[in-house]
């Protein structure tokens, strides 16, 4: 295992732990390169009454990844920092009929690094997609604060 799907792996126990949510969703690491996260989770425990993807398991699943990329990132750049969401738009297109995946790229960080360095905190946005296996189907336009703290 990589040391960039090592630290994901860990945060990904550390979510479980601090955040209940994750480990009912049974969030699980698919794959994290330093650069792009997957997250996936099962159908099961994120069904609705339709026997599809519930939209509240669809939008958790979305915002931790954005925040789990941005942890990733801070604290390889600058050690610990916070991370939050402050601004999520969702679209669905479809509904999600099986096991799904959220992955997110982090875009270029250079303005938000500057602005951490400079004012120890920054804002950065971030698009998401959450798919399953007929494709995506939600697509997740968010912001982020960073900041050192």
């Amino acid at each position: 295992m990589s040391d960039s799907s090592q630290r994901a792996a860990d945060l990904v126990r550390v979510l479980h732990a601090d955040i209940p949510l994750t480990a009912a969703m049974q969030l699980s690491l698919q794959s994290f390169d330093g650069k792009t996260l997957i997250f996936k989770v099962p159908l099961t425990p994120n069904m609705n009454d339709k026997g599809t993807a519930f939209a509240g398991s669809i939008t958790s699943l979305g915002c931790i990844t954005g925040w789990a990329l941005l942890t990733l990132w801070s604290e390889q750049v600058f050690g610990h920092c916070q991370c939050a969401v402050y601004d999520a738009q969702f679209h669905f297109s479809q509904p999600l009929h099986g096991d799904f995946t959220a992955t997110v790229s982090l875009p270029d960080m250079a303005h938000i690094t500057d602005s951490i360095r400079r004012k120890n905190k920054g804002k950065v946005s971030l698009d998401i997609e959450l798919a399953d296996s007929n494709g995506v189907a939600t697509r997740l336009h968010a912001r982020y604060a960073v900041w050192r703290g």
